[in-house]
């Protein structure tokens, strides 16, 4: 078994572990007689495939707390609202159809191969419908903003719209699409702000390309919405500047309206809105500018263990602490995470993840209290598993279900064999001969003096 601890095994209650065992014993002791009970944070992805996961594999009662009107979290986007998602209008997955899906779940061959946002909420909608709407044990609550999830007495106290509830497991799948994030040590930025504050914007601000129409605009950030917003935007923007940290890692050549450029140094909106790049060079009447910089995770609900989570950084931090295999808490197995990784397949990694946790929930697996080795990435980068490393992590995780009994288990997750290995890597390059199409398509619309639409 390829694994961070590969001389363990995670189906016995090893010695060296023995506060999480006498914690976990304590625990199922006394309510050995009960019927246990999970509270899941958010319906979307992570909280849907926690949801099939455990109905499937457990005997739990479920009970979901979802802030919106229905199901799908990030993707949850009515039309004509924009408020609190990082969705936008014309957005479409950066992953092809056939390896985004669940288990035994694929798109309708009608989706198109990369699915736009509303596809996507169709297929988690149907997702719905046919594993949780309606199924015995599971309790699914809609707009139901939850407010405070503490821990008292071995018990897990839930508030949600002034109510609280008690709950043996919680399940923290909020997302970490929510809390933007902008780089404060940029010089001149709060002084930008304060003159002009609507033109100092987040990714997550971002719904549409008619606002920047005839505009000089910089896009902060090299991920996938900055590339894919610039491109947006260049359908009608005056002038496009993409700052990345290494602009050779970009490719505009087939849009003359986009110009890939170094990071921001200084901002200056006393001197004609300038800007000043990392190598000396100087823009002047810059309109606005967007960060798109990513998110940090924030869970200001979760009021027990915030220093071993969070440690100094309470109001929003690049990574959690403390967590095994990135899903449950060490000191305190009874509380777990789905979908904190990034640059990952979210929804076959979302079950897999599902699994593991219904595992250690059910006792079948033993969450170490420490780590046996060095191997865990320090920084804001821990939750980042690139590819290979999110082959690898998959194919770990898979094996400790294996070695735990995972094979006789009603529901399994997806498998991460050889084909879905080179799916994964193929999937890659089709998804840059799909981004070729787009830039085409949005300088056909300029031509034509029309917004970015697909």
């Amino acid at each position: 078994m390829t694994s961070l601890f590969p001389s363990l095994n995670w189906c016995l209650f090893l010695s060296v572990f023995s506060p999480v065992t006498l914690f976990l014993e304590s625990f199922n002791k006394k309510h050995q007689f009960m019927v246990k009970t999970v509270a899941i944070i958010g319906a979307g992805p992570a909280g849907l495939s926690a949801v099939r996961a455990l109905h499937t594999n457990s005997t739990f009662d479920i009970v979901v707390y979802e802030r919106n009107d229905d199901i799908g979290g990030v993707w949850y986007y009515p039309e004509g609202s924009h408020s609190e998602t990082a969705m936008y209008d014309w957005l479409e997955t950066n992953l092809c159809k056939q390896i985004m899906q669940f288990k035994d779940f694929p798109f309708p061959e009608c989706v198109d191969e990369f699915p736009n946002r509303s596809q996507v909420w169709q297929y988690l909608k149907s997702y719905y419908n046919q594993f949780i709407d309606g199924k015995d044990r599971v309790k699914v609550r809609f707009a139901s903003n939850v407010q405070s999830v503490i821990k008292d007495n071995e018990v897990w106290q839930v508030t949600a719209n002034g109510t609280t509830e008690a709950f043996d497991y919680v399940i923290v799948a909020n997302g970490h699409f929510d809390k933007p994030y902008i780089p404060s040590e940029v010089a001149g930025l709060e002084e930008w702000r304060a003159v002009d504050s609507e033109s100092i914007m987040h990714s997550k601000e971002y719904s549409s390309p008619e606002f920047f129409r005839d505009k000089t605009v910089i896009i902060v950030g090299n991920g996938s919405s900055g590339s894919d917003i610039a491109n947006q935007v260049s359908s009608v923007a005056s002038k496009v500047y993409h700052s990345v940290h290494d602009p050779s890692n970009t490719d505009w050549s087939d849009n003359d309206v986009v110009t890939a450029v170094p990071a921001i140094k200084q901002l200056d909106i006393s001197n004609a809105r300038s800007v000043t790049l990392q190598d000396g060079n100087e823009f002047k009447n810059i309109d606005v500018i967007m960060w798109a910089t990513g998110y940090l995770y924030n869970m200001p609900f979760l009021k027990s263990y915030r220093s071993e989570l969070f440690g100094d950084q309470q109001d929003g931090s690049h990574r959690l602490f403390n967590l095994w295999e990135q899903v449950c808490f060490r000191t305190d197995p009874t509380l777990a995470f789905s979908l904190l990784c990034k640059n990952i397949v979210p929804f076959p990694v979302s079950e897999l993840q599902a699994c593991l946790i219904t595992k250690v929930f059910t006792g079948s697996v033993e969450v170490p209290l420490v780590m046996q080795d060095s191997s865990e990435p320090e920084g804001k980068d821990y939750h980042s598993l690139l590819t290979p490393l999110d082959i690898e992590y998959c194919q770990r995780i898979q094996q400790l279900l294996d070695t735990c009994g995972g094979t006789a288990d009603i529901f399994q997750p997806i498998r991460w064999d050889e084909s879905k290995v080179e799916l994964r890597y193929r999937s890659a390059e089709m998804k840059r001969k799909r981004t070729k199409i787009l830039v085409h398509k949005a300088m056909e619309l300029r031509s034509e003096k029309k917004p970015y639409c697909l």
